[in-house]
């Protein structure tokens, strides 16, 4: 069910990438930053016209977004790097 869950958010993750795209943005995909809590990787570094407009933490359904998630994602915010959460439903 996990490797299942990964594979869902990783599709997500390529089609929301894929639609950034498609409106001009550079899109990087699994970009590692820095925190004093530890090493984040965003699902998503999006940019426009050479400004960074932060990150984007992809889930899908019911998956959770761990309370050390956003701890790191708070102090990027707070620190000039924006993470925004976007979620897909599952349509059951």
């Amino acid at each position: 069910m996990i490797q299942a869950n990964r594979t869902a958010e990783n599709l997500f993750r390529d089609e929301l990438a894929a639609a950034m795209r498609e409106e001009g943005r550079v899109v990087n995909t699994e970009v590692y930053k820095w925190t004093p809590f530890g090493k984040r990787y965003m699902d998503l570094d999006v940019w426009h016209n050479g400004v960074n407009l932060g990150g984007i933490e992809t889930k899908v359904g019911g998956s959770r977004y761990l309370p050390l998630q956003k701890l790191k994602d708070a102090w990027l915010g707070a620190n000039g790097y924006p993470v925004q959460l976007v979620r897909k439903p599952i349509n059951w």
